[in-house]
């Protein structure tokens, strides 16, 4: 039987939902890929986080029932989950020295309840976990899923991408969740061999539900963390100026946005704010939707995308790589990341004309343009996964 640890550099603060949840997302569709096949393997996954994230009452944010220090393990649940806590808010060392700590304690609490170390590890992000990874001696993938290798800077001070070179060159094998962010990790970590595995889309997403009709909806959507590289500040002048707020219509944000992010806009009418969704928060949110705006500077929003194809709602993408990938599908609109103007314009052209975003095919005909998603169905991904683990470990 093979023993799998994935260790998670984020862990969701808020249950099903937040950074770290696409990590995830891959174990259990790796202990869904092995019951496909009839394989036997354990899936255990591994996180530390700072006390700053923990509320007063000992839990993680928004999941009463995971106490932290603690095992956490549910009939009704795939994979074993380990949370250690450590002293944040330290100098740089000190406190990778505090996490390291937490590191060690979950590792030993891990062999003495399998009774040996993992027969290999699957590091979530570069940096800290794959670093642990590469530290254990043991055979181990990194899983990137951070947009961070997206900007133009970069992503990490000097002293953090010596270790994060080290380690991604140690790993037996790199994967990332998409072809722009696999790019992004080969310009800047030259010769590396960098795959792509997707994310997972959870399987509610898959089934067929009636959404409210495109033309009669009240408001606009938008999913993001606001950070810079999704662009917030052009769409809410684009909101601002099309006047839709003063005719009824409302613009949702939904995300793990900071409250200086909020801050920032909570001034602009018509803004209703939804804050960190569950996935059927979600999928509700998009079949309701007029339109999901994503007007990033950076290709960040693929798993989104897809979730809101799957559900029906039209999606206006700045990114062009990202507009690419689903150019000629039926609710799929590419506008200028630069042109705010453009933005406004077509917010207010939606409104004046509602059949421009009305559904050109029947629902029936949306399963040919939704076939090429298939490849971010669990089965899929944790196939794909297992089979890479599987040719490491002979």
């Amino acid at each position: 039987m093979m023993k799998i640890l994935v260790l998670a550099g984020w862990y969701p603060q808020y249950g099903r939902s937040g950074n770290g949840i696409f990590i995830v997302r891959h174990a259990e569709a790796l202990v869904a890929a092995s019951k496909g096949i009839g394989k036997q393997i354990t899936v255990d996954l591994m996180g530390v986080q700072p006390l700053s994230w923990m509320h007063p009452s000992g839990h993680t944010q928004g999941n009463s029932g995971f106490l932290p220090d603690a095992q956490r393990f549910l009939p009704d649940e795939p994979v074993r989950h380990h949370l250690k806590t450590y002293q944040d808010g330290g100098w740089g060392a000190l406190a990778l020295w505090w996490q390291i700590k937490a590191w060690r304690a979950l590792w030993a609490g891990y062999k003495a309840h399998h009774g040996a170390p993992p027969d290999i590890l699957v590091a979530q992000v570069s940096w800290k976990s794959a670093l642990i990874a590469a530290i254990s001696g043991l055979p181990f993938v990194v899983v990137e899923h951070w947009s961070g290798w997206l900007q133009d800077k970069a992503p990490y001070a000097w002293w953090q991408r010596i270790l994060v070179t080290h380690s991604l060159r140690k790993a037996s094998k790199v994967l990332a969740v998409s072809p722009w962010l696999a790019e992004a990790i080969r310009l800047k970590v030259p010769g590396l061999q960098v795959e792509v595995l997707p994310n997972v889309v959870e399987e509610h997403f898959w089934t067929s539900q009636e959404r409210v009709p495109v033309e009669d909806s009240k408001h606009f959507l938008h999913i993001s963390d606001l950070a810079e590289v999704k662009n917030p500040k052009l769409l809410m002048e684009a909101w601002v100026q099309s006047g839709l707020a003063t005719q009824g219509y409302r613009l949702r944000i939904a995300g793990e946005y900071s409250a200086d992010r909020h801050d920032e806009f909570r001034e602009v009418q018509g803004i209703e704010w939804l804050g960190v969704l569950d996935s059927f928060g979600v999928a509700k949110e998009l079949r309701e939707a007029r339109a999901l705006l994503l007007p990033s500077l950076r290709e960040t929003f693929s798993i989104v995308t897809v979730e809101a194809l799957l559900c029906q709602c039209p999606v206006w993408l700045g990114y062009p790589p990202l507009l690419e990938q689903y150019r000629g599908h039926p609710l799929v609109k590419g506008l200028d990341v630069t042109d705010s103007a453009a933005w406004t314009l077509a917010l207010q052209d939606n409104i004046v004309d509602p059949s421009s975003i009305s559904l050109p095919v029947s629902t029936e005909g949306l399963g040919s343009w939704n076939s090429p998603l298939e490849q971010f169905q669990a089965h899929v991904v944790g196939t794909q996964l297992l089979k890479t683990l599987e040719g490491i470990v002979v």
